[in-house]
């Protein structure tokens, strides 16, 4: 046995559905600054424990093709483990921290003042920029 359902019913379900799928999506989708940070933390994460492999991909180059970025991996991976012997060297990594964000005047990429605290209780603040590829936040070289 079927039992009849309303139009107002049908529509105000429709409308709800709508409205709960589109506050997900909102909620879901990170902000530019969000994006920055979990990238910025996840880079210095990964330097501090070595992890290298994971690291590199999170690097990028605006104006060099993936084939001269490829050949650079081994002068990049020199660098890193160069800033991975600095944390070990001071303690360990602590904190990063964002404590300042300006994007280019053109857009294409945020300049970033990163503040770092080590294990021994010294503190460095670094620049870094970021830009996105592809709908990805990278490290810009």
């Amino acid at each position: 046995m079927s039992v009849p359902v309303s139009r107002r019913r049908c529509l105000l379900v429709g409308a709800a559905v709508f409205s709960a799928l589109n506050l997900a999506a909102c909620a879901t989708a990170p902000t530019a600054a969000e994006g920055q940070d979990a990238l910025i933390q996840r880079f210095y994460r990964l330097v501090a424990d070595g992890d290298f492999d994971r690291c590199i991909p999170l690097v990028g180059a605006r104006n060099i093709s993936k084939e001269a970025l490829a050949g650079f991996e081994d002068k990049l991976r020199r660098m890193l483990a160069g800033a991975k012997a600095k944390i070990d060297s001071k303690g360990g990594l602590q904190q990063v921290e964002i404590v300042e964000r300006v994007p280019s005047e053109d857009g294409q990429f945020t300049k970033l003042r990163v503040l770092v605290r080590y294990g021994d209780g010294n503190t460095r603040r670094e620049r870094m920029n970021v830009f996105q590829e592809d709908g990805v936040w990278k490290v810009l070289l």
